[in-house]
This record gives C-alpha cells, structure tokens and sequence, in this order.
C-alpha cells in the first residue's frame, strides 16, 4: 500500500510540472504574441506618420509656402522621437526574446527602412526649410568585430541629448543582411570598419571621441550654438 502510495505521489507531482511547464510555455507565447502586436502596431503608426510627412513636403514643393516650414519640422521631430521609442522597444525585445526571432527581423527590417526613410527626409527638410541641423549614419558591428562600438553609441547618445532636434543620429546594423539598402550605402562609400561616422556625406572609420565629432559637427551649423563654442 505505501508503494502503491508514493507511486501515485510521483504520478500527480510530474503532472503538476507538466502542467506548470505548459502554463509557463503558453503565458510566455501569450506574451511573446502581444509584444509583437504591439511593436507592429507601433510600426503602422510610424508609416502613417511618415505617408504625411510625404504628403506635407508635397504640399509646400508645390505651393512653395515657405511660412509652413515649422510646422513641418515640429511633426518631423515628433515623428523622430516616435522612432526612437520602436527602437527601444526592439532592443528591449532582442535582449528578452527567446521565441519569434523570424518576427523580430522582420520588425527590424521595417525598423531600418523607416530610419532611412527619415534620413531623406532630413535631408529634404534641409533644402526646403533651410533648417539648421546636422544628421548622422551611424554603421555598428558586433562585439567581438567593433569593441569600440558600445563606447561609440554612448557618446553619440549623450550628444544627441544635449544637441536635440538639432542633431538626427541614425544607427544602422552593418550585420543585417537582409535589407539591401545596407549593403548599398556600405559599397557607395566604402565602409569596411566599425564604427564608421557618416556626418552629412562625410565619412569617418574608426571610433571618433567626444570632442572630435563636436569639432566635426560644430563646423556645419550656419549658426551659433551655445554647445559648440569651445568647437569652432
């Protein structure tokens, strides 16, 4: 009768781990699915955003109404800010994600296309609005290929911070293979090492310190800001 006893206790203890186990399995889907809702939801956002973006430049190319330059660089900066929050939600996911890495790329994928997508559109803003700002391609590595990458993102940060709209910093995985576009800026101007700096069609190999990118991007605002006077 004990036999028989402790039989059944290790039958109904390996059916509540088994239990257990698949409850954590389907919550951690459960959880898994709605992150991925959400960042994709974020993403459709994003591209409706940047459809009116397309729609706002459009208007002020045809009418040449200079006076609605504002108000399309204060959508264009909220857009930004925008994009910086998917990029965080993806980090956050690339670190935490054990299911749905085809998920992921995809989102990365969408992720880098609407950086580039912005970065014209700088670019446009610039000609257009005349506006007074310096944008930034950032190529990264890995690790092990670029140990002065992390040092180079944390810099690139903290000047972003301090310069704000002021300064369009555009990070790009050098590794990420599956969007052409990557490997065609890589070839058009010759990026082999990481990190590589492009600062308005500039390029600079190599980890740049602090005071160097400020010299560097002190020299191309038309005017005076406070930040740069020591660097000009």
């Amino acid at each position: 009768m004990v036999r028989e006893f402790n039989k059944k206790r290790y039958i109904i203890a390996a059916l509540l781990t088994l239990s257990i186990f698949f409850l954590g399995l389907m919550l951690g889907l459960v959880i898994e699915g709605k992150r991925v809702q959400y960042i994709e939801s974020m993403n459709r956002i994003e591209k409706l955003d940047y459809s009116s973006l397309q729609l706002q430049y459009a208007y002020i190319d045809q009418l040449s109404q200079e006076k609605n330059c504002d108000a399309v660089s204060k959508t264009f900066e909220k857009n930004i800010l925008n994009l910086e929050e998917v990029r965080s939600r993806l980090e956050n996911y690339e670190r935490n994600a054990n299911l749905n890495k085809k998920d992921f790329h995809t989102l990365k994928r969408e992720y880098i296309i609407a950086q580039l997508n912005y970065w014209l559109l700088a670019q446009r803003t610039k000609k257009i609005c005349d506006q007074d700002l310096v944008t930034i391609l950032y190529f990264y590595s890995t690790d092990k290929e670029c140990p002065d990458c992390g040092e180079q993102a944390f810099i690139l940060t903290y000047l972003k911070n301090e310069f704000k709209d002021k300064l369009l910093i555009f990070a790009l995985d050098s590794t990420y293979a599956d969007e052409p576009m990557i490997e065609m800026l890589k070839d058009q101007h010759g990026i082999s090492r990481y990190p590589t700096l492009i600062i308005e069609g500039h390029v600079f190999e190599d980890f740049i310190p602090k005071d160097g990118i400020l010299r560097i991007i002190c020299s191309l605002y038309k005017k005076d800001i406070d930040y740069c006077k020591n660097y000009k």
